[in-house]
């Protein structure tokens, strides 16, 4: 009897190291699985190159270095992908014509688009040139500032110098900043109401353009609409999201500017 009784014993003792060891294996694998998870494919952003000459010839390509694309809404851009700002260095020649006819305003609007749209900023940033000499650069939602804030983040300052780097490229230009926000009402010790926060977030980058990437102040005006100037319905967030924007305007000096 105290035979059995021991080998009864060893069973059980045998049964629960197994259950245990079990246990283990499967954690093990759980841990495995999570970390292949979160492993980032930076391939499919490596090698990227293209030539933005569109009849020009002579503008050097500019490179994705593997970088990745940052989610800017939420977290912020962290690492915008490397971008060689002399990709912007081109002559023009007279009346604003490059080589084979082509318009500048026409290639940097083309520089802009593409490397915002490869850089995964397609749905946060639209580069529209018009056809008669001006690029409007309008960004969605609170890109630049912090709700309630005329203080650029920071974040977006690489953004900014791909910008202010096309600006300080092009000869015989101006350049309009204009801030916009939704209607909800605002009233703090500094912005009384919308219309000075749109005012003071135009100036800001105004500023950073000036002081910092060294814009011909000259040339820069800024203005603020407040939520005059919708461009989406204000009864979705959605709507209110697309109106809270700003908008800058480079476009070549005539006879009516």
């Amino acid at each position: 009897m105290a035979k059995k009784q021991k080998k009864k014993e060893e069973g059980a003792k045998s049964d629960w190291m197994t259950s245990y060891a079990d246990m283990v294996t499967v954690l093990f694998a759980l841990f495995v699985m999570l970390y292949a998870m979160s492993e980032v494919d930076e391939e499919r952003w490596a090698e990227f190159a293209r030539a933005a000459s569109i009849g020009t010839g002579s503008i050097a390509p500019f490179e994705f270095e593997g970088q990745g694309v940052n989610n800017l809404m939420g977290s912020g851009v962290m690492d915008l992908p490397a971008f060689d700002l002399a990709v912007f260095d081109f002559q023009p020649g007279q009346h604003g014509q490059g080589q084979h006819g082509v318009h500048q305003m026409e290639i940097t609007a083309d520089i802009l688009q593409t490397y915002f749209g490869e850089a995964g900023l397609g749905d946060s940033i639209d580069v529209e040139f018009d056809g008669e000499g001006q690029i409007l650069i309008s960004t969605h939602g609170d890109m630049y500032f912090d709700s309630g804030q005329a203080f650029i983040r920071s974040e977006t300052f690489p953004i900014l110098e791909v910008i202010a780097s096309a600006i300080n490229n092009l000869s015989g230009v101006r350049v309009s900043i204009e801030g916009h926000t939704d209607n909800v009402p605002i009233a703090t010790a500094r912005f009384p109401d919308n219309l000075e926060l749109s005012v003071a977030r135009a100036a800001s980058i105004s500023r950073y353009f000036i002081d910092v990437q060294g814009v011909n102040p000259a040339i820069i005006r800024a203005t603020g609409f407040g939520e005059h100037h919708p461009i989406a319905d204000n009864t979705t967030e959605e709507g209110r999201q697309a109106n809270r924007r700003v908008e800058i305007r480079i476009y070549e000096i005539n006879g009516n500017n």
